[in-house]
C-alpha cells in the first residue's frame, strides 16, 4: 500500500528536495515527505506562535541595565514566504531566520542565521553587507532598525537546494529597551540585491529572551 501511494504521488504530484528528503505535493494540495530510509509522512503545518510572555511595565524597563554573561539557545524568529522565490516554486519558497543572543563583558550580540530555500541564494539576494538591516514593525506602532556592521557571504548547498547567511550585529541599550517593550509583527530585510518583507514566527522572542541576560 505504501509503495502504491508513493508511486501515485510520483506520477501525479510535484516534487522538490529539502534537507536530504523528498518533498512532494499531491494533486489535492497535501505535502508528503519521503525520507532516505523509505518511510514517509504528511508534512505538519505549523502555525505562527502566539505571544505568551507579558511585556514588562515601563518602570521595569526603565531600570538601569546590568548585562550578565550568557549564551542563549537559538530560536526561529522569522519564517515566511519570499515574494521572489514564490514566482518560481510554491513549495521551495520560504525564508527562515534563527536568532541567538550572546552577551559578554557588557556587549550584547545578536546572531542571525538565515536560510533561503534556493540553491543559489546569492543570485536573488546577494550578500549581507554593512548596508544591510532588519526593520521590525512593533506591536506598539513603533519600528526598530537593526543594522549589520560587517559584510557576510552566503554559503550555498546545491545538493539540498538551500543557502544560508550567518551574520551578527550588536544591540545597544536603547534597542534592548525598545525590543523589550513590544512584540514583533513584521520585518523588512534589506539584502544587498533586494528588500523583502517576511512574517514573524516568534513574536515575543525579545520580550522573553532579553530579560535572561539582564541582572
Amino acid at each position: 500500500m505504501k509503495n502504491i501511494l508513493i508511486l501515485s504521488i510520483l506520477l501525479l504530484g510535484t516534487i522538490s528536495q529539502i534537507n536530504a528528503q523528498l518533498k512532494l505535493r499531491t494533486p489535492e494540495g497535501k505535502v508528503v515527505l519521503l525520507f532516505d530510509n523509505g518511510t514517509w509522512k504528511y508534512e505538519e503545518i505549523k502555525k505562527v506562535e502566539e505571544p505568551v510572555v507579558p511585556i514588562k511595565s515601563a518602570e521595569e524597563i526603565a531600570k538601569p541595565l546590568v548585562i550578565i554573561d550568557a549564551e542563549l539557545e537559538s530560536q526561529t524568529v522569522i519564517k515566511g514566504i519570499s515574494e521572489k522565490l514564490n514566482k518560481f516554486s510554491d513549495t521551495n519558497n520560504q525564508v527562515k531566520a534563527d536568532f541567538q543572543i550572546i552577551s559578554k563583558e557588557g556587549k550584547v550580540i545578536l546572531k542571525t542565521n538565515w536560510k533561503i530555500m534556493d540553491a543559489e541564494g546569492f543570485r536573488f539576494f546577494g550578500f549581507i553587507t554593512k548596508k544591510s538591516k532588519m526593520l521590525f514593525s512593533l506591536s506598539n506602532g513603533e519600528s526598530i532598525e537593526l543594522q549589520y556592521a560587517e559584510d557576510f557571504e552566503p554559503k550555498e548547498y546545491p545538493k539540498y537546494k538551500f543557502t544560508t547567511f550567518t551574520a551578527e550585529l550588536e544591540l545597544n541599550e536603547d534597542q534592548i529597551r525598545k525590543l523589550q517593550n513590544a512584540y514583533l509583527e513584521k520585518v523588512e530585510m534589506y539584502w544587498s540585491r533586494r528588500t523583502e518583507s517576511y512574517e514573524i514566527f516568534n513574536p515575543d522572542y525579545f520580550v522573553k529572551e532579553l530579560p535572561k541576560i539582564i541582572k
